[in-house]
């Protein structure tokens, strides 16, 4: 693979891609059709639909003035087509970027297509992240975009190549051009260009039938040998065919929680998608209406190897009893296309669709082309395992874990109402709209484990054909298949992988112990450890309602040998309470005192002992409390994206973009200038968020220090006001 560094509509396209190995879904050749909600046939193998980004306000609003451009005057009663209205956005002029040397003889066979309406769309780059560049996308070049969003320099002069390259960028991620393979291509049958996916899921532990990617449209796959591959999908970037009665867009709030919520994780070197870069456009050009009326837009470009869930394949074979559901929209069923004969005697999934999409999992995005089906579905087991441990050990909760919203690769998907912990509970809830508590921080795991229960069962029939036949499935290994036949794969499929729950569990705990070792600065491991050190700990962060993450890094700070020294251990207990807790009394903290004075003379004992020490050893010189202190600080942030700090980064934006059009004169726009100023505002205010969040563990604000950069950094990662404790978000966005 070459090392060179491309424009983003020129990155090189893997030889095998998801549209030309998996059956594309049908819609009709019109306009309407990639808008109009659809429930796609049940017993069809299509995974993905073509979709072109739709980047407007909807439902769609048109002017008189617009009207009679399209010949239509309203005023004489003449009525307007809604294909046509919707034409206007159809790619089909070819549009170079203006690149010097960018031609159509470039070699990845796309090239980028718009139309005059498509370029009127005015896109506000607003956060690019450099850790994705250089993570996922080392062959991507963008320009000077980086330092515009995140130093807060002046664009580049438009013909130069920085600012070429940059617009070139804007353009393809906002969809005012769309890569698409060329028209000679798609004659042979080799088109390729944005799409959508189909999935069902059970959210919230009940079937909900047909999802799919309701607001995502991916735009492009490609690979390099340091980044591996990548698809990169836009979030918000209007309807599709599987957004019901949702409009497809998303609010400013929404996008900025995944942008930063997505490398924070990264930092934290849990396995995620990435967030690459977050746009807005001028507040009255897509407005988007939610509960408390319009709010500024976002479009979220996130990378991933793949974007397909545990739904993707529940949607190809789903339970006997999860069979029969419909979609139904009150008001008509106008923009609702049922595929779907309705004969209930017809068996819903398509095991021959479900056979390339194991496949392609396994082989083209997994890497795992000489394993049976079987081995492939114990990786993904393990890797799920080992991530919902790792939420667990830094008190991450997702707040959404729908069957819908698990990954086959193990990677955190779908940045919603997460949260990370303050006051230590193991029962909280992140997400407002999950009452019950079904997806609180101490049922993560087990609601996994329940996501892959209904993996396993999908699978049922591939593992149980494997089991008989001692080889994976050829193409056309289900036709003429009897449903007793049927029942018997599946029943031998559930019997192979039988236990897997057991395996989960032993995954889930044994990375979990790690990683508390990690965080309490434990080398060796001793079984007494899980109950005297972790789960004693945590009971006292949960009885005395003490700051889970600022204790952790605390006590990175503790020295084990000083720790028969009362006035130490004193002074040492009274500030790791104070510093995490926003209020507490005098007799509540001398009984926190006492407990963690009991306590931390137990981990004392534990942390100093000789294996400790020789473990630790002695580098360059330094003593091995020095070096095991270290190492905690890079285990423990000192930064961590709390709610307050996401709701003021929101607010804070939010009233930079908007207030230039909020405080102008009626019937007045603007000025340029005022425009520009609350956007450079708003991305200073990002790009900060971004950089802690990107690394979390430098010692902002810590130990001695003056100045307003300071104080800033120490109130940022400080627990905030009392109230914003425990801060639950919820799922509309």
């Amino acid at each position: 693979m070459s090392s060179q560094k491309l424009p983003i509509h020129r990155l090189p396209v893997p030889s095998s891609t998801l549209q030309h190995t998996l059956p594309q879904l049908t819609l009709e050749p019109k306009p309407s059709s990639q808008r109009r909600a659809t429930t796609f046939d049940t017993t069809g193998e299509g995974v993905w639909a073509r979709v072109n980004p739709l980047w407007a306000a909807w439902p769609l609003r048109i002017t008189k003035e617009e009207a009679l451009g399209m010949g239509v005057d309203v005023e004489k009663g003449e009525q307007i087509d809604v294909e046509d209205v919707l034409r206007r956005w159809d790619p089909i002029k070819l549009d170079h970027t203006g690149i010097p040397h960018d031609t159509e003889d470039e070699t990845n066979g796309l090239n980028t297509y718009s139309s005059d309406h498509r370029l009127k769309l005015a896109p506000i780059l607003l956060g690019i992240s450099a850790s994705t560049l250089k993570d996922s996308l080392p062959h991507l070049t963008v320009g000077d975009a980086p330092t515009i969003c995140n130093r807060g320099a002046s664009p580049s002069p438009d013909a130069t190549p920085a600012a070429l390259v940059r617009n070139a960028f804007i353009d393809v991620l906002s969809g005012r051009k769309v890569p698409r393979s060329k028209k000679e291509a798609e004659g042979e049958g080799r088109e390729y260009g944005p799409w959508s996916t189909r999935y069902c899921g059970h959210q919230f532990g009940s079937w909900a039938g047909q999802l799919g990617d309701g607001r995502a449209i991916s735009i492009l796959e490609t690979e390099s040998e340091e980044g591996g591959r990548q698809e990169l999908q836009l979030k918000g970037a209007g309807r599709t065919p599987f957004s019901r009665s949702a409009d497809g867009l998303a609010v400013l709030r929404s996008g900025v929680r995944e942008f930063l919520g997505c490398e924070a994780i990264a930092a934290l070197q849990i396995p995620t998608t990435r967030s690459l870069a977050l746009l807005t456009t001028p507040f009255p050009d897509v407005p988007v209406v939610r509960e408390h009326g319009p709010e500024p837009s976002s479009l979220l470009c996130r990378v991933s190897p793949s974007f397909i869930r545990i739904g993707h394949f529940q949607a190809l074979n789903p339970s006997k009893a999860d069979q029969g559901m419909r979609q139904f929209f009150l008001g008509g069923r106008g923009w609702l296309d049922d595929q779907n004969d309705l004969n209930p005697d017809k068996e819903e999934g398509n095991l021959e669709g479900l056979r390339k999409l194991t496949e392609w999992v396994k082989n083209d995005i997994m890497q795992m082309q000489g394993s049976i089906t079987k081995e492939w579905l114990e990786e993904v087991v393990q890797r799920n395992a080992e991530t919902v441990a790792k939420w667990q050990v830094y008190g991450w909760m997702h707040g959404v874990l729908n069957t819908d919203n698990i990954s086959l690769t193990g990677a955190t998907i779908d940045y919603g109402p997460y949260a990370f912990m303050d006051v230590y509970d193991e029962r909280h809830i992140c997400n407002h709209s999950d009452p019950s508590g079904l997806y609180n921080y101490r049922n993560q795991p087990s609601r996994v484990l329940f996501a892959l229960d209904k993996l396993v069962s999908t699978l049922a029939p591939i593992l149980g054909y494997e089991a008989f036949h001692s080889s994976t499935p050829i193409q056309g290994y289900s036709e003429g298949l009897s449903k007793e036949t049927k029942k018997e794969w599946e029943e031998k499929g559930l019997e192979v992988f039988k236990g897997f729950e057991e395996r989960f569990w032993e995954i889930e705990r044994e990375e979990e112990k790690r990683g508390w070792a990690r965080r309490f600065g434990l080398k060796t491991s001793r079984e007494s450890d899980s109950r005297d050190i972790f789960l004693d700990y945590l009971s006292l962060l949960s009885t005395h309602k003490i700051d889970f993450h600022t204790s952790f890094r605390k006590l990175s700070f503790f020295r084990p040998t000083l720790a028969n020294d009362a006035e130490y251990l004193s002074k040492f207990v009274t500030e790791l309470i104070e510093e995490s807790t926003t209020n507490v009394s005098d007799d509540k903290l001398n009984l926190a005192e006492k407990d963690f004075e009991g306590w931390i003379k137990i981990y004392a004992e534990r942390a100093s002992n000789q294996e400790e020490k020789e473990a630790y050893g002695n580098s360059a010189g330094e003593g091995w409390e020095g070096i095991r202190s270290k190492e905690m600080k890079a285990s423990n942030p000192r930064f961590v994206l709390r709610q307050w700090v996401l709701e003021e980064t929101i607010e804070k934006m939010e009233k930079a973009l908007t207030k230039p059009y909020v405080e102008a004169k009626e019937g007045q726009a603007p000025e340029e200038w005022e425009i520009d100023l609350g956007v450079r505002e708003a991305r200073q205010v990002l790009a900060k968020i971004l950089d802690m969040s990107t690394r979390p563990f430098e010692p902002y604000g810590e130990g001695e220090g003056k100045g307003s950069d300071f104080e800033e950094d120490k109130r940022l990662c400080g627990l905030g006001k009392k109230e914003m404790l425990g801060f639950q978000c919820s799922c509309s966005s």
